[in-house]
């Protein structure tokens, strides 16, 4: 009896630290990035999510335009889905000539590097889903994003990676 109540407190101890464990690992894999600016007259949300699939039956994106999506097991083995939702006057812009590059910052340190962009939507949804970007491979850190939409408008976003 004496062994059984010594032994209570150190196996709940244990399962207090283990399940805090398992969730901060699942919180820092579940890092999404969503900062919105004026690009003009389009408002431009620029999100950073993990990768996402293109192919097959369980694909979460339907590739509409534009360049090639880079696919989740690929050879650039992306870990980040970043992509942009444009709207103009509240509604979804479905059709629209998009262009992103980042760097990394402090931006004396990284060069800006083109995107891939291709026009897509959330499979089993409508067209308003539509959103422009690609996978690609980012490491923690902070970064810089600079999203054309129709050639003459602009806009300027930064975030930080923490995973």
């Amino acid at each position: 009896m004496k062994n059984r109540m010594r032994f209570r407190p150190l196996f709940t101890a244990v399962l207090i630290v283990a399940f805090g464990e398992l969730f901060a690992v699942g919180a820092a894999r579940a890092q999404a990035v969503s900062e919105t600016a004026m690009a003009g007259v389009y408002s431009v949300n620029l999100k950073v999510l993990p990768a996402e699939g293109f192919t097959g039956p369980k694909a979460e994106m339907v590739h509409d335009a534009g360049a090639a999506p880079v696919l989740v097991n690929g050879p650039g083995h992306p870990n980040h889905h970043m992509v942009v939702f444009i709207k103009k006057n509240g509604a979804p812009v479905e059709n629209a000539t998009v262009s992103i590059m980042y760097r990394k910052l402090p931006s004396h340190m990284g060069k800006w590097t083109k995107l891939p962009v291709a026009r897509m939507h959330v499979a089993g949804k409508t067209l308003a889903t539509t959103h422009y970007g690609n996978n690609l491979k980012l490491e923690p850190g902070k970064y810089e994003a600079r999203v054309t939409v129709n050639k003459t408008n602009k806009a300027t976003i930064k975030f930080t990676l923490s995973e």
